[in-house]
């Protein structure tokens, strides 16, 4: 896997799940890295862990704490990460929910628009955040996006919603840094062992826990590797998990109609089990 020495390395989310391994892994490839999450505690402890995997002495591993739905707490702090830790080569937004996995008529305006405000505001503020220094170095600019994007899915108006709205974000974002110089990555894993699954876990109705389970189930580690790859040779698009790629393949050929076959009768079956 190639290294990353001297490379600055900005996660989101990277107190925990895929944010946290990313952290560890780059860390044992040479980067220097700031963990950004909202809880201090939580921040030190990832930040140990990614301490234990540095290839080397040397290497910097540095923590934010940031609300990164909050605006003006993101541009402030992120100003001063820059003047302290240097602009990143690389960020790598990772923050995100999914606390209202439920039927659409549970899920107020208020859920709704904590769902929007951290998993879409978050990329969009940080990223507009860091831009300006991190054209100078004509950095990678990565979103973890999701399955749930490119289907939809019971039980998930607003995650889903959410994440769509990623993908019509990246896309645009592209085409305005590709000219100069400066690679966009957005991936769409399927199931991941995170701590975000137990947000859910209580109001998934079944018949979303049917739909999640057609695309396989991805350890973080496994996930953080695919996307250090997927940085590494500067690819656009990625969906890791096997499951999920042929669905989608399926999905882009009969424009949708096989996937949503598949998945009502998936619902249909999963609505009238006992």
């Amino acid at each position: 896997m190639k290294a990353f020495d001297n490379q600055m390395v900005y996660i989101t989310g990277g107190s925990s799940g895929i944010g946290l391994e990313l952290a560890k892994l780059f860390s044992s490839l040479g980067a220097d890295i700031l963990l950004v999450a909202r809880n201090s505690e939580k921040l030190e402890t990832g930040k140990q862990l990614a301490e234990k995997a540095k290839k080397n002495s040397g290497q910097k591993i540095m923590t934010l704490s940031v609300d990164v739905s909050d605006h003006r707490d993101v541009y402030g702090k992120m100003q001063q990460a820059v003047m302290e830790f240097g602009a990143p080569d690389i960020l790598i937004n990772s923050a995100g929910i999914n606390k209202y996995a439920d039927h659409f008529e549970n899920i107020s305006n208020e859920m709704f628009n904590e769902v929007m405000n951290i998993n879409v505001n978050g990329v969009r503020n940080v990223t507009h955040a860091l831009l300006p220094a991190m054209k100078e170095k004509k950095g990678h600019v990565v979103i973890l996006s999701s399955a749930a994007a490119l289907f939809g899915m019971f039980g998930y108006t607003a995650y889903a919603t959410s994440k769509a709205a990623l993908m019509g974000f990246a896309e645009s974002l592209r085409y305005e840094l590709k000219p100069l110089g400066m690679p966009v990555t957005v991936l769409c894993p399927p199931e991941v062992d995170t701590p975000m699954n137990l947000d859910e876990v209580e109001t998934l109705p079944k018949e979303g826990r049917a739909m999640k389970s057609m695309g396989g189930f991805l350890m973080p580690d496994h996930v953080a590797k695919v996307i250090v790859k997927a940085i590494a040779k500067k690819q656009y698009f990625v969906i890791p998990g096997r499951s999920t790629a042929l669905l989608y393949f399926f999905h882009r050929i009969s424009n949708g109609f096989l996937s949503r076959f598949v998945s009502d009768f998936v619902v249909k079956r999963a609505t009238f089990e006992k």
